[in-house]
């Protein structure tokens, strides 16, 4: 309403920047929750492994929301050149470069988590990866327990073969379902005989594992 009606332009400006940004974080938080569907496995199929791997809208979109973030700021240094009347409150008039300099430290964050690659690669020497929350790269022999923590987004829990370091991978980062994700780690982890699969890429992997797991469960029921 303050965007629309107030005689302030100066105040418009900022207002009217705040609702985009405000618009964009709800856009961006539908993005991330279609992306966790249950029952989904996500992977790369190009290269020689299988890589459970997010795909790139969420990031996408969050790196929108942060370059969108800085808008307030422009419009509040516009009025502040200008001159244009806003309100006298220091929260109106600092807010948006408090705003715009919490962006930037996002972006910084999310450029520096460049450097690993994200989810998990399985290949048949061992695993890599887990963009965010750590760095694996193991050999099988190294991977410990597989669990999945249950609670309001389920997370998969990693632990070195030492017990530490302990990983707690959630659902945005790894791309797929914690359970069938622990499911195929489970299974290449104690099946080394099936590893050489791994190079064929991540179909046929997941095809095999998938085959086998459900002629145990069928041969159980």
């Amino acid at each position: 309403m303050i965007a629309a009606a107030d005689a302030r332009l100066g105040l418009r400006l900022v207002m009217a920047s705040l609702v985009i940004a405000v618009c964009a974080a709800a856009v961006v938080a539908i993005v991330r929750s279609r992306t966790m569907t249950t029952g989904v496995v996500r992977f790369h199929d190009s290269s020689h492994s299988l890589w459970l791997r997010p795909p790139a809208s969420p990031s996408v979109a969050v790196v929108v929301l942060l370059l969108i973030l800085f808008l307030p700021a422009v419009a509040q240094g516009a009025t502040d050149i200008l001159g244009l009347e806003t309100m006298p409150s220091v929260l109106v008039r600092r807010g948006p470069y408090l705003l715009a300099a919490l962006a930037a430290g996002g972006l910084v964050v999310m450029l520096w988590r460049l450097r690993r690659a994200p989810g998990i690669e399985m290949t048949p020497s061992g695993i890599h990866g887990i963009r965010g929350v750590g760095r694996v790269h193991w050999r099988w022999d190294e991977v410990g327990e597989i669990t999945v923590e249950a609670g309001r987004v389920a997370r998969l829990g990693l632990a070195h073969a030492e017990g530490s370091p302990v990983f707690a991978v959630p659902f945005l980062m790894l791309g797929s379902d914690p359970q069938r994700a622990a499911a195929l780690l489970r299974f290449y982890k104690d099946n080394p005989t099936e590893r050489p699969l791994l190079a064929e890429g991540g179909a046929e992997a997941v095809r095999r594992a998938n085959d086998v797991l459900r002629a145990r469960q069928d041969a159980k029921g």
